[in-house]
């Protein structure tokens, strides 16, 4: 066992719950934060956990070229969804899509450079 497994069995044994942690933030941004918390009824906390996940979430998408990560991101409507199916095949329409797969293996071969 490595000091740094020893560390973190500890760590886990002493702090059994989820991490907690502070969370320091510019004047602008608390008070943001604060304002959309009034406004939505829901904790700072929720709100910052929310947007956490999210940036987890869509993180890897950033190797992505920006005109097609929003054809790649996590659904956000289920295609059961009155509408969705249509809306979707709106956004495809007019994309030829092998030249997007194309771009897609450019841009990765590239970056295996």
């Amino acid at each position: 066992m490595t000091i740094t497994d020893w560390y973190r069995d500890r760590y886990r044994k002493t702090y059994p719950d989820p991490m907690a942690m502070n969370l320091r933030l510019p004047e602008n941004l608390a008070t943001a934060l604060r304002d959309l918390a009034e406004q939505t009824g829901r904790s700072q906390q929720d709100l910052a956990r929310e947007a956490l996940e999210e940036y987890i979430r869509d993180y890897p998408l950033r190797a992505y070229p920006k005109d097609v990560r929003h054809l790649i991101t996590p659904a956000k409507r289920s295609l059961t969804d009155p509408g969705a199916l249509d809306d979707l095949r709106a956004a495809w329409a007019g994309i030829d899509g092998e030249a997007v797969m194309a771009r897609l293996l450019q841009d990765r071969e590239e970056d295996w450079r």
